[in-house]
């Protein structure tokens, strides 16, 4: 016996669907919000931070912790930050 799915059904599962690989990264089976992960230039128009050097040296003096960096290797080894607020110390 076939299952039959209406077209409103079939509509609501591919927008879920589509949704779900939208608002999430899967590296290494591992699950990153794409509102808690952003690139260094976007970190910088959240926070007003005039330039992305400013956050580049941060992560590495360490004032973001090497947790809250991510680099993509797939993406041209694009480098994530996670979006929370950080103090130049």
């Amino acid at each position: 016996m076939k299952a039959v799915i209406k077209k409103t059904e079939l509509d609501t599962l591919l927008a879920d669907s589509e949704n779900a690989l939208r608002n999430y990264l899967y590296i290494n089976g591992k699950k990153y919000p794409t509102d808690q992960w952003v690139t260094v230039a976007e970190y910088c128009n959240r926070f007003n931070i005039p330039n992305t050097q400013t956050v580049s040296n941060w992560i590495k003096r360490g004032i973001v912790p090497s947790e809250n960096t991510l680099i993509i290797a797939e993406y041209n080894n694009i480098r994530l930050i996670k979006a929370v607020p950080y103090q130049d110390q």
